[in-house]
C-alpha cells in the first residue's frame, strides 16, 4: 500500500535523526568566553560541496479531474467530458516522496535537481455514466490514477547572511509528468498530458531564523506558471497550454553539529494545468494542505 511506503520512509528519517552524532567534551571547569561565543554564532556551517535531502508528506487534497475528447467539433460519449472532483474519484489522501541534490560551487551558489512524486489514487461506484476522454464509463466500481511526477531544476544563491537569520534565493524550471487514467469495467483510459508539457519557470524564497544552539524557524514559497502559450504540438490544430504551480512551507528545523537537519511542518501545494485543442479540452486542478518530514546531509 502507498500509505506502508510513506510511513517507512517516515521511519526510516526518525531513526536517522536520532542517531546520535559525536561532541566534544568541555574540560571541568573551563567557562567559554564572551567573545568566543560570538564567533562561534557569526561563523558559517561548513562549506561542503554536496548535499542530499529526502522527505515525504501526506496531505487532504481537494480539486478536479476533466478530459474531453472531439472530433469535427462534437462531443464523443455525447459529453465534453464529466468535470470530477477528487472527492467524487475516492482520492481523500495524497501522499508524496521527494528527494533532492545539490552541487555548492560557492559558499553562496549551488545548482540543484529535485524528483517529486505524487500519489493521487482513490476508488469510487458512481450513480452516473462518466465520460472520460472521449469514452463512457457506465455506472459502477471506478478507479482513478492521477499519480504525476516533477522534476525541478534550480539555481540557489544566499541572498543575505547574518548570525541569526539567513535569505535564500531559487530560480529554475520544473517539468511534470502527468498521465491520468480512470479504470472500470475491465479497461481503462488514460490522458497523456504530458505530451504537451513545457518546462515551467518557478522562483523561489526561503528564509531561515535561528531560535537557538540546534533550532531554527523556516518560511518558504515558491511559484510560476505559463499563460495560455503555443505548446508547439498538433492535434487537430494547435495545443495550447496554461498552468501554474505554487508551494509554501512553514516549519521547525533541528540542526546537528556539521550541518545535517530534519525539517518538519506544514507543506501547501497548488498545481494548475489547462489544455486546449480542436481535439482536446483538457483541466486539472489540485490543492493540497498537508505535513511534511525532511531530513538533509551535506557530503
Amino acid at each position: 500500500m502507498k500509505s506502508a511506503r510513506v510511513w517507512i520512509v517516515l521511519s526510516s528519517l526518525v531513526v536517522i535523526a536520532t542517531t546520535p552524532g559525536p561532541v566534544r567534551a568541555q574540560s571541568p571547569g573551563e567557562a567559554p568566553s564572551a567573545a568566543l561565543l560570538a564567533a562561534a554564532a557569526a561563523t558559517p556551517d561548513p562549506f561542503e560541496r554536496w548535499d542530499f535531502t529526502l522527505g515525504t508528506r501526506i496531505g487532504a487534497p481537494i480539486g478536479h479531474l476533466q478530459v474531453g475528447e472531439f472530433i469535427g467539433g462534437n462531443a464523443v460519449g455525447g459529453a465534453p467530458g464529466t468535470r470530477l472532483s477528487l472527492n467524487t474519484l475516492g482520492i481523500h489522501v495524497s501522499e508524496a516522496v521527494e528527494g533532492s541534490l545539490a552541487y555548492h560551487f560557492t559558499p553562496s551558489d549551488a545548482v540543484r535537481v529535485t524528483f517529486l512524486y505524487y500519489f493521487l489514487r482513490g476508488d469510487s461506484t458512481p450513480t452516473q455514466s462518466v465520460v472520460y476522454n472521449g469514452e463512457e464509463f457506465k455506472p459502477g466500481s471506478l478507479h482513478a490514477n492521477a499519480d504525476f511526477l516533477r522534476v525541478d531544476l534550480a539555481y540557489e544563491r544566499a541572498l543575505w547572511r547574518s548570525p541569526s537569520e539567513a535569505l535564500l534565493g531559487s530560480i529554475g524550471l520544473a517539468y511534470v509528468y502527468f498521465n491520468p487514467a480512470l479504470t472500470g469495467h475491465g479497461h481503462s483510459n488514460n490522458e497523456d498530458f504530458y505530451l504537451q508539457e513545457l518546462p515551467v519557470p518557478i522562483a523561489g524564497l526561503r528564509w531561515s531564523r535561528r531560535l537557538g544552539d540546534h533550532w531554527l524557524l523556516r518560511l518558504g514559497a515558491s511559484g510560476g506558471g505559463l499563460p495560455e502559450v503555443n505548446s508547439g504540438r498538433k492535434e487537430l490544430g494547435t495545443v495550447f497550454l496554461q498552468q501554474a504551480h505554487a508551494d509554501a512551507d512553514a516549519g521547525l528545523v533541528y540542526r546537528w553539529p556539521g550541518g545535517s537537519e530534519l525539517a518538519f511542518g506544514y507543506h501547501f501545494t497548488y498545481y494548475f494545468q489547462h489544455e486546449t485543442s480542436h481535439e482536446d479540452i483538457n483541466d486539472f486542478e489540485l490543492i493540497d494542505n498537508g505535513v511534511q518530514v525532511k531530513f538533509s546531509m551535506p557530503f
